[in-house]
């Protein structure tokens, strides 16, 4: 006689948390197999937003931060870095994964630090986009373009400090990954739906990340690790206000789709255009569909929340999109998507790195 399926669900969690419990905090790849994506990276330099910012923004005069708790619960140590989640990033996933240490923010680096560190730095800006206007009602905020004039800069004020031939130069910055994640923030906060016609800003917003690319690539960068835009629509954020409350917003979700499609379509090109280059597309769009369940339009079936914020505790659609300083959370993070109503928990970073390396899933290299 089998085991009532409630029951199944519940042991495959706990064979995932335990899992989860003795490989989150590890410092080696995940998965003793072949590489995906050739490995053997010297460094990793990370291009984005909130999704991947470790602390730049403490650094910079804006309301969007993160370095205070409850953030960090889950970091090593419990410590606020600035990251917006309860402990690791996707590009801390990303880094453990290929055996290199996690890219620190460049804001935080001291100049002697700048000039000795050759295994990749971390430039991501919370509420940043790809256009250069975008979430500066904030505040100061690195955009697309800003964390590229700042990669030059580390190339030509420290990389040539550190390599002594432009032969050597090209090389590290030949074999090294650069990972973008940004571009939401243009549609949470540029992109009006009854206003704006989605082609036509989807087109713009890719001609303008396609220009930055190139420019990565002008800089030396060949092996790029490009995530898509997130389902904003799904949100919690989003969600609150929807009718019926805790549907997602189907027409927000199908203009970053249209994005996201055209997105693959180009990089497919720019691998046949621009000479020695790999892209690997993530698909980060479906993958967090796939938590939020069978349909997005109904509550997940999973035994994690997938619809409301370990932080705040009790989200009422509020003026904040982010934790307040010292804000209750819940006291279970791992059992939570979301960690406040615009970022994903530890945990939801985790199941990424294993859908995305582990059963690839979400994760292809471009080749055609």
């Amino acid at each position: 006689m089998g085991l009532p399926s409630y029951l199944n669900s519940y042991l495959l969690y706990l064979l995932f948390c335990l899992l989860y419990v003795t490989t989150i905090n590890s410092t080696k790849p995940l998965k003793e197999e072949a590489v995906l994506f050739g490995g053997n990276f010297p460094a990793l330099y990370v291009i984005g937003d909130s999704l991947v910012d470790p602390g730049n923004n403490n650094y910079l005069l804006t309301l969007v931060r993160a370095n205070f708790r409850p953030y960090g619960s889950n970091f090593e140590g419990g410590k606020a870095t600035g990251r917006f989640s309860d402990g690791k990033t996707i590009a801390d996933y990303i880094a453990i994964y290929y055996g290199l240490p996690l890219a620190p923010a460049y804001m935080g680096l001291s100049k002697r630090e700048k000039n000795n560190l050759s295994t990749g730095i971390n430039y991501a800006s919370a509420s940043c986009g790809i256009f250069a206007d975008t979430g500066k009602q904030f505040g100061r905020c690195l955009s697309m373009s800003v964390q590229i004039d700042l990669l030059n800069k580390t190339i030509e004020k420290n990389l040539k400090k550190k390599f002594k031939t432009q032969s050597e130069l090209s090389s590290h910055l030949g074999e090294s990954l650069f990972m973008t994640a940004i571009g939401v923030n243009d549609y949470a906060f540029t992109y009006k739906k009854n206003a704006t016609d989605a082609n036509e800003f989807a087109s713009k917003l890719l001609n303008e990340f396609l220009i930055q690319l190139e420019r990565l690539y002008n800089l030396g960068a060949r092996n790029f690790f490009v995530n898509n835009i997130k389902p904003l629509g799904c949100y919690p954020n989003i969600i609150a206000k929807t009718e019926p409350r805790g549907s997602c917003d189907e027409s927000l979700n199908l203009a970053i789709d249209i994005f996201n499609g055209q997105l693959r379509e180009s990089l497919s090109h720019m691998h046949h255009t621009l000479s020695n280059t790999s892209f690997l597309y993530s698909d980060y769009f479906n993958f967090m569909l796939g938590l939020r369940g069978p349909s997005s339009n109904q509550v997940s079936s999973n035994l994690l929340n997938t619809t409301s914020p370990c932080c705040p505790k009790v989200y009422n659609e509020g003026s904040t999109s982010t934790c307040l300083p010292f804000a209750k959370a819940c006291k279970e993070p791992d059992l939570f998507i979301f960690f406040d109503p615009r970022h994903p928990t530890q945990i939801a970073n985790f199941m990424y790195a294993i859908s995305c390396f582990q059963e690839r899933q979400v994760c292809h290299v471009v080749k055609n």
